[in-house]
């Protein structure tokens, strides 16, 4: 294997390919990436084996060939060397790379490509393509709702699944569910979908935020495995997940249908008031109380570690009342949430709540539900 890329080229595909890398397993291998020179281009890949990210860049290729190296080690090096042009090339049992027209080099000690884990193929039996931008706010404004929980596996995704109308989708932990769709024809994905991890998510939206062509979604035949690709310039990236096995809960069952309290409130201001009060709110409960009442909603919090009110115009037109939340979630809900103004749709103190933004979002054809359980207020009552 030899060659010449160019640094930037080169440092692109090792970040991305890095951040599939495994950190804790017992593999040796799984802590390398994968270089394999084949015709005017080079694949980087890193992988798990739950999550893969294959990046293909453009190069001068002067002999075909593969190497698997330490991808802590050799990302590390390549970030930080000068830009320009760079030669990779096979020498002994070491890969050497040499920059600056010769004024730095770097060996990397190599191990067996031929035992790197087999990346899988993804026969897509399923396809769908989506704008990049509209994928990542899609992911934005609902992986922050997965659940962590070990004992509810399906739970620690996010649920993506379609229909002749729109895309959907769904995360939740139990305590809060959010819900982002945007319309088009994506009926190949069916109502069941598929429950794609949250740490995959992550990448996904990193690449799809970047990407310069829409994002192509395939799902293997037994929905075990899915693939999203892309170009990032001339950057072909490609990531491949392992799918959680559902089923998901039926979401819609939850999402109340009647909630007659209803809460209009800035959301910059809601979203200050709740993180100043949020000093003072128990370390496991996060509890903060709203009192409702008219145009001003209190909200307040009292422990050990002190206490403190602040006070948020509104408009509200019902009976007063006084409900608990999980100041955290609140947070992260009303950060999703890209409006001026939210409203919150309330039933008893006791029953899940509804926060919608106000008004169309930027994007006219997509749209966002958040729901939220309170917590139980010592005196809580309807």
């Amino acid at each position: 294997m030899e060659l010449t890329i160019q640094q930037g080229d080169l440092a692109f595909a090792v970040g991305k390919a890095f951040g599939s890398v495994s950190t804790k397993s017992p593999m040796p291998l799984l802590s390398c990436l994968l270089l394999e020179a084949e015709k005017n281009t080079l694949r980087i890949t890193g992988t798990d084996l739950e999550l893969t990210t294959a990046v293909t860049v453009p190069c001068t290729v002067k002999s075909v060939g593969k190497a698997a190296v330490s991808a802590r080690h050799f990302n590390d090096v390549v970030r930080k060397i000068p830009r320009g042009p760079v030669t990779l090339a096979l020498a002994g049992e070491q890969v050497e790379v040499r920059y600056g027209d010769g004024r730095g080099w770097s060996r990397f000690p190599i191990q067996d490509a031929s035992e790197f884990p087999r990346v899988p193929e993804v026969k897509g039996e399923t396809k769908v393509v989506i704008e990049g931008d509209a994928l990542s706010r899609l992911i934005a404004r609902t992986a922050y709702a997965a659940s962590s929980d070990a004992s509810r596996p399906q739970l620690a995704g996010v649920l993506l699944h379609g229909n002749e109308k729109q895309i959907v989708m769904v995360s939740t932990d139990g305590h809060r569910l959010a819900r982002a769709g945007r319309k088009g024809a994506f009926s190949a994905l069916g109502r069941e979908g598929i429950i794609v991890p949250s740490r995959a998510l992550s990448a996904v939206s990193r690449t799809a935020d970047e990407a310069t062509s829409p994002v192509t979604i395939e799902i293997a035949g037994p929905r075990n495995q899915a693939s999203f690709t892309t170009q990032v310039g001339e950057y072909r990236v490609q990531i491949l997940v392992r799918l959680l096995q559902g089923p998901y809960p039926n979401y819609e069952q939850v999402i109340p249908k009647n909630n007659p309290r209803q809460v209009t409130l800035g959301r910059e201001d809601l979203l200050e008031a709740v993180d100043i009060v949020a000093s003072h709110a128990d370390n496991v409960t996060r509890q903060v109380r709203f009192s409702i009442r008219g145009e001003q909603v209190g909200v307040a919090s009292a422990t050990e570690l002190g206490a403190g009110e602040h006070q948020v115009n509104a408009d509200y037109q019902g009976e007063d009342l006084d409900i608990g939340y999980n100041a955290s979630y609140l947070i992260d809900m009303l950060k999703s949430i890209p409006t001026e103004k939210v409203t919150m749709r309330l039933g008893t103190a006791l029953g899940a709540g509804i926060i919608e933004p106000v008004g169309a979002l930027t994007q006219a054809d997509e749209e966002l539900t958040c729901l939220i359980m309170p917590l139980r207020l010592p005196e809580a009552s309807s």
